[in-house]
């Protein structure tokens, strides 16, 4: 999902894309919840597996479950303040949505809202 999002920045050429934040001016952050200034999270993807003795933390599939709807987000964020500057959702993870096109997907949503 991230590679086809670097991809996509790179083909657009309006950023220069580095890997010191600290240098940065503007941080692009794909990830699956939503940006809140101030609070760092490892998501809701983690998990455990047998061999810590939590089998509710196993990604052992559940089929009798239905799956939950994920979204992928991407949120423009000001190194500076921390606060967003822009960010959008997108639906991910099926096969009319793409298992890996939602990264590309928000770029290109990021360059559509650029130009207006």
């Amino acid at each position: 999902m991230g590679a086809n999002a670097a991809a996509e920045l790179k083909k657009w050429g309006k950023f220069q894309i580095i890997q010191d934040q600290k240098h940065a001016d503007l941080i692009l952050l794909l990830s699956t919840e939503p940006y809140r200034k101030g609070e760092a999270s490892a998501g809701s993807g983690q998990s455990g597996g047998l061999d810590d003795g939590d089998e509710t933390n196993c990604r052992i599939p559940k089929w009798n479950k239905q799956r939950q709807t994920q979204y992928a987000y991407l949120t423009v964020i000001d190194t500076k303040t921390g606060d967003s500057l822009w960010s959008a959702e997108h639906i991910w993870g099926g096969l009319l949505t793409g298992f890996n096109g939602v990264g590309e997907r928000l770029v290109k949503e990021l360059e559509k809202q650029s130009k207006n």
